[in-house]
């Protein structure tokens, strides 16, 4: 039998075209930080290896990361917003063939390089500043996303969609996200906030609301070296504690003991341990409030009770940035149908928000603006408009291009509102249609012409 190699090179020079086609249309905004060859070294690090296919990993971890950049935010808005059509199948087999590691290893490495080119500017007195938080994220209804993440539970019954619990860590001066635990619903935000300790450096700062807050908490911070702030659990009484060294009638040491529960669990742990006190006069929802914040600087001189204050009131940043990656980005509601599907899916997001925030980063350096007052919804629809400039662009003028996008990302500053309060409200109703409590295809089979 005859082998034609000729027909067989012009195959390979077609599928070589196309494949540097789909390169080329998605995300071209941000292959100057998130180039070809950095997916291939973290692959080679990563020990995957990989055949020459259609699509490559370079192109399923934009297309990916352009799922949370699209407006609606589908895998196949993603791919039809890059010129490309069809595809649903290839594209679910692409997503299923790269494994997890290599979204664990891109994440890690977007860290690393935020980190070299802007470490000190996270920095507060040495200190990196590390916001904390928890939330949930819904998904499809099926077998296996119910046996992996669970349901809520109500009085009103269990949700009709399975629910995951995710802690997310947010460095706060560049709000970059340096870690985050997703696991079943019923595991608590404290047990995931541990499996993130890994992703910490020693000495970073973590600043959480009351949630994380409890004697034997701090315990397991200190064992990690790491410093904190949180408000005072609601149960203890300040009154009740024995003070160590009082700076201040607002601003003291006191010996925190840990419950009787916690050390007959552990008997390692100490019966106490010594934090610092600060009051704090407030407004929530308009009323009058003293609150005492809890913290491991016991050092007046090198860490001023203002300034603790002050650091408390950014971590209202957490808050926002949790929004961004879920609702502007697209996590609220995850598409995919498998559990580690939903693991890749929620790391696609996580790095599509930090893309977004490495060149407002990039941005504010070159133009000498503060990073914190750029936006980022502008500089998301800036990133997707020059995505479809650059792809038509010939090579030449795509560094040209990307300057020009950090230009307009620094012009898109917003204004300076402090102490803004919005209500967590709905000012427009929903549409009044009933709820469907069984899937469309029964609907369809119980209420179908006959």
């Amino acid at each position: 039998m005859k082998i034609n190699t000729k027909n067989i090179c012009k195959n390979q020079k077609r599928l070589s075209l196309k494949r540097q086609e789909l390169e080329d249309s998605h995300l071209q905004s941000i292959k100057e930080i998130l180039s070809r060859q950095c997916i291939e070294r973290i692959c080679q690090s990563q020990d995957y290896s990989y055949r020459k296919r259609l699509i490559t990993p370079l192109v399923t971890l934009l297309h990916m990361v352009g799922s949370a950049v699209s407006r609606e935010q589908s895998f196949q808005s993603s791919w039809q917003n890059s010129g490309q059509t069809g595809g649903s199948d290839i594209l679910c087999k692409a997503r299923k063939r790269l494994p997890l590691r290599i979204w664990q290893g891109v994440d890690q490495w977007i860290d690393a390089e935020i980190e070299k080119e802007f470490g000190r500017q996270a920095l507060w007195r040495g200190h990196r500043l590390i916001g904390i938080d928890g939330t949930c994220v819904s998904m499809s209804d099926n077998r296996e996303l119910q046996q992996a993440f669970g349901r809520t539970r109500s009085k009103h019954g269990p949700s009709r969609f399975p629910v995951a619990r995710v802690v997310f860590g947010f460095t706060l001066n560049t709000q970059i996200t340096v870690s985050h635990s997703i696991d079943h619903y019923q595991t608590s935000e404290q047990a995931l906030l541990q499996d993130m300790f890994q992703d910490f450096n020693k000495g970073d700062l973590i600043i959480c609301d009351r949630h994380f807050a409890g004697a034997n908490l701090y315990v397991q911070y200190k064992k990690a070296d790491l410093e904190f702030i949180t408000p005072l659990h609601q149960r203890q009484n300040v009154a009740r504690l024995r003070k160590v060294k009082e700076h201040t009638p607002d601003d003291f040491l006191v010996e925190l003991p840990l419950t009787q529960k916690h050390l007959t669990e552990d008997p390692g742990l100490p019966e106490y341990i010594v934090v610092r006190l600060i009051e704090v006069q407030t407004r929530i929802r308009g009323r009058k409030t003293t609150l005492w914040l809890v913290t491991s600087l016991l050092d007046t001189r090198q860490y001023p009770a203002q300034e603790i204050k002050d650091l408390y009131k950014k971590r209202w940043k957490v808050e926002t940035l949790i929004e961004e990656i879920k609702i502007w980005l697209g996590s609220d509601i995850l598409r995919s149908k498998t559990a580690e599907g939903i693991h890749k899916e929620l790391y696609a997001r996580i790095v599509a928000g930090n893309l977004i925030h490495w060149l407002i980063l990039k941005a504010a350096k070159k133009h000498n603006k503060d990073s914190e007052r750029i936006s980022t919804t502008a500089a998301t629809r800036l990133i997707h408009c020059y995505s479809l400039k650059m792809s038509e662009a010939p090579e030449e003028r795509l560094l040209e291009l990307y300057e020009e996008l950090l230009d307009k990302i620094a012009l898109s500053v917003i204004p300076y509102r402090p102490n803004r309060i919005e209500p967590r409200m709905k000012r427009r109703d929903l549409k009044h249609y009933p709820i469907l409590h069984s899937s469309r295809a029964q609907w369809r089979k119980d209420n179908g012409v006959a």
